[in-house]
């Protein structure tokens, strides 16, 4: 009878330090995910600012084309670089 005794004490030490061994484990386990959870949310958080960025600057971009398109871009360009005129506009070449 004392071996089964002794036989069961150990089980119960034995069950009990497998027990807090998992425990620890599980506890590990949950602050590497809560660590890894909080940097890809400061990842996510960081990549939104930059496709916000990227889309004003596209957005800027997009309106830039759209007036170097523009009749009245390119007639201002063709006066001020090009030394041309407009139709019915009449040249004046200052005296120096």
């Amino acid at each position: 009878m004392p071996i089964r005794a002794e036989n069961r004490e150990k089980a119960k030490i034995i069950i009990t330090a497998s027990c807090v061994v998992f425990a620890i484990l599980m506890l590990v386990a949950l602050i590497v995910g809560l660590v890894s959870l909080a940097s890809a949310f400061t990842r996510k958080n960081k990549l939104e600012r930059q496709l916000a960025s990227i889309n004003a600057e596209l957005e800027l971009n997009e309106s830039n084309i759209a007036y170097y398109n523009s009749k009245e871009f390119i007639e201002t360009y063709v006066r001020e670089y090009c030394d041309m005129q407009g139709e019915g506009e009449i040249s004046f070449v200052g005296k120096k």
